[in-house]
This record gives structure tokens, sequence and C-alpha cells, in this order.
């Protein structure tokens, strides 16, 4: 009987150091900030009207963090936010302050940024002189109209190259405004074996491998869903602690809030029959009650897809084309980014191509040029949904709907092409994927002129118009 009693108070004891409470306060301008969410990655507990938080940290807490709430930004070091403070359980007090939003509380813009990918000085080089001006002229015409924006780095932010963490992130501060990341497989440190090990690095630039934060009416919710286990050998999924807090997190909003989950695995392959990815299922019916974005990288693809009722994914394409070899991504969407706006509740997005103006939407092709169709004009639509129209006029006289296909894209393959006549040997990933935003139509043989006009789901009217051959 007294071994029993000791066993029960050893594990009351255990039970009771397992969890350190700590103590904090959340303010802006030195004044309370009442109803913020803190969390240590297991569990949440929210400021007082004082500002002030008690948490019963977890001994295996990472971090301290806020759910930075709409109307304010945590301060920048070297452009992240500052909404995380390491744990050390000797720590008793986390105290943050939060800065006010820089413009209109309920607008702003999102550049979510997918694989920048170096791997080489030679590829930084490229990502310094290539990709970052065009993105600072970009984000200053913004700045100086009053836009607010902010970036999210969909993962790979390197490629197995952890010394290169310190210049890329150095390179998107340069934007001059917040950068918040994603963890990808190549941002795992190949010499370690274990998933928390392997993250350090990351961790250590960036914070946090998932956490949340809001901005207008849209809470962001960032998950690591790659589960290293060493050596290149990883799993595409969201661990069981993330789903668990990510489902208590989804408890705290209010009903038909809109959530974007931000990761860098897709949670559903389309080119694989549409197969989603399984701890995503859980994490659904979690947010079930919610509008549900996934806003996800990896796939060096562009695809905006319904995976089921108020649930909708981007997954964004590479922002240096094919893993810098090529000009373009693989299935012919051009280097660029996915753009989120928000402004009075009204959500949008919109892909931009990189040092283009306006946002060119499609690439229209006469027929006789794209081999697989020779009778045929193709569209390509890079940043089709199934909420677009794309139709089709003759010497001015509207002919209706386009009829969608499967294609690889023939800029892609061309550019394949002269690699090889040039001798070229090509790397493994530089083959075209096969996607469905191609669009077909057949001209009459008398046709001087063809126009394609893409409306998308919100309104927005692009349109290339192209002479034929009996008008050169």
């Amino acid at each position: 009987m007294k071994k029993c009693l000791l066993l029960l108070i050893c594990c009351t004891l255990c039970a009771a150091v397992s969890a350190r409470p700590v103590r904090g306060t959340v303010k802006c301008g030195g004044k309370p900030v009442c109803g913020v969410a803190v969390t240590d990655g297991y569990t949440f507990t929210e400021s007082d009207a004082q500002g002030s938080f008690t948490l019963d940290a977890d001994d295996d807490a990472l971090f301290i963090s806020l759910v930075t709430p709409a109307g304010y930004l945590a301060p920048l070091t070297e452009g992240v936010p500052q909404f995380y403070r390491p744990y050390d359980p000797a720590a008793k007090r986390y105290d943050f302050e939060l800065l006010p939003w820089p413009g209109s509380e309920a607008c702003y813009e999102l550049l979510a940024v997918a694989d920048p990918q170096p791997k080489t000085e030679t590829h930084f080089e490229r990502l310094r002189t290539e990709i970052i001006p065009v993105l600072q002229t970009e984000t200053a015409a913004k700045k100086a109209r009053g836009v607010a924006q902010a970036t999210i780095l969909l993962g790979d932010i390197v490629w197995d190259s952890p010394q290169l963490f310190a210049g890329v992130k150095a390179e998107f501060a340069s934007l001059g405004i917040p950068v918040y990341g994603v963890i990808g497989n190549h941002d795992h440190d190949l010499n370690k074996y274990t998933d928390r090990e392997a993250t350090e690095n990351y961790r250590r630039h960036f914070g946090p491998t998932y956490y949340a934060f809001d901005m207008g009416h849209t809470h962001y919710i960032v998950l690591d869903d790659i589960i290293y286990h060493g050596a290149k050998k990883y799993e595409e999924q969201i661990d069981s602690m993330q789903l668990r807090w990510a489902a208590a997190y989804a408890r705290r909003l209010p009903a038909g809030s809109r959530v974007c989950v931000a990761m860098h695995a897709p949670a559903m392959k389309s080119w694989l029959g549409n197969r989603v990815m399984e701890s995503a299922i859980p994490l659904m019916d979690a947010f079930a009650a919610h509008d549900l974005h996934f806003i996800t990288g990896h796939t060096h693809l562009n695809s905006n897809f319904d995976i089921r009722e108020g649930v909708m994914e981007h997954n964004v394409a590479q922002v240096c084309g094919n893993l810098w070899w090529d000009p373009i991504n693989w299935d012919g969407t051009p280097k660029g980014y996915q753009l989120f706006r928000e402004c009075g509740g009204e959500f949008s997005w919109e892909y931009r191509t990189l040092g283009e103006y306006p946002a060119r939407q499609l690439r229209v092709w006469r027929p006789g040029e794209v081999e697989k169709r020779p009778d045929c004009a193709v569209a390509k639509v890079w940043n089709w949904d199934s909420y677009w129209t794309v139709v089709w006029y003759e010497d001015g006289r509207y002919r209706g709907a386009m009829q969608r296909t499967q294609l690889e894209d023939p800029d892609y393959t061309a550019h394949l092409d002269s690699l090889k006549a040039a001798g070229k040997k090509l790397a493994k990933p530089q083959r075209p994927r096969t996607t469905n935003f191609y669009f077909t139509a057949r001209p009459s043989a008398s046709a001087r002129e063809i126009e394609v006009v893409a409306t998308d789901r919100f309104g927005r009217r692009y349109s290339e118009r192209i002479p034929l051959g009996n008008n050169l």
C-alpha cells in the first residue's frame, strides 16, 4: 500500500513539473492589449484587461508566442516579426510590446512567395540581382500608395544550404515589409537525424515552425507539414501535436471565420487523382465551420483547387522558375508569386508575374504553333480555377467558351529543346509537367484575328489579341 501511495505521489509530482507557470504582458505603446492569444505550442491562454497573462508552459515547449491580433504588428528584427520568445524554463516573465499595424487595419496585401531555394552562392547572387530588385520595386510602389503589405515564404527558403539562411532572410527583409517563414523539406539540416534537431537552424532565423497571426478579418495559421527522418527522408504530413494545437485554436475562433493555413507541401495532389494528405483531413474537419484556404508551395506548379466544400488550396509556383535552371516553371507558369488582398472584408487573389504591369494572366498561341493541337489556337491561363470563364472572339465576333484541355507547356518544351540542341545535359527535374489550365479553339480558315478573354471569379478581365496567318 505504501509503495502504491509513493508511486501516486511521484506521478503527481512529475505531472506538476511537466508544466511551469509563466507570466507576462501584452502592450502597445505602453498600454495593455486585451484578448491576445498566447501559446507555448501546446495550449493557449489570453491577455486580460490589464494585458496580463498566465500560461502553464510545457517543459518541451520551444517558444512562448503571441497570435498577433489584427491591427497590430510585432516589432521586426531582420525583417521577421518578433511575436515569439525562446522558452527558458528558468524565465518567469515574457513581456511583449506590439506596434500599430502600418495602415488601415482592414486593408492589406500578402505576397505568398514559394520556394526561393538557392543551393549555391551563384543561386543566391541571382536571387539578389534578379528576384529581389523586382520585388523591391513592386513593394515600394505599393508603399508609396499607402498599401500595407507582408510576405510569407512558403518553405524551401534554401536548398539544403543552411549557410544561406541569413543572407536570404536579409534579402527579403530589404523589401521593408514583415517576412513570415514556413519550413520546407530543404530547410531541414541534413546533418541531423531527428525532426526537432533538424529544424533548429530554421528556428534560429525564423522562430516557431508553427504559429498563427491575424491580418484584417483573416486568421493565418502556419504549419510544418514535413516530418523529417534524416538523410533526406521525410513524410509530407502534419504531426499529431500540431493537429491538436490547431484544433484548439479553431475552437477559439468565431464560426464562419476566414482561415488561411500556410504550409510547404500541398494538402491535395491534383496530379495523383486529387489525393488528399491523410493528416489534412482532421485539420479540415477541425475548421469545418470556417472558410478555409490552404496556401502552399513545394510542387513548382501553380494551381487553385476546391478540395471540398468550403476548402480551397492555392499551390504557388516557384518564384525562381524551375530550380534556377529554367526561366519558367515546369508547368509553364512564369516566375512570380500569389498576391492575396483583403479590404473591408473582401478577400481576393491574383498571380503576379515578376516585373509585368499590368498583371498578365494568359498567353495565346496561333494555330500551327502547338504541335499537339495543330489546328487550334491555344491559351494558357496559369491562375485559372473553376470560377474563371475563358472565351474567344474571331474577327470581333463572339465565338463562346474555349475548351479546357491538358498539355505540356509549349514554351517550356521549346526551352528544353533549345538546351538539348545546344548540347546541354538536362537535370532530372527538367521535364515538362502536364497541367489542365490550357484552352483550345479552332478558328475558321478565313479568320484574320482572334482575341481570348479570361475573366476571373472577381470579375477582373484579362485579354490577348493575336493576328492569324491570313493577316500577316
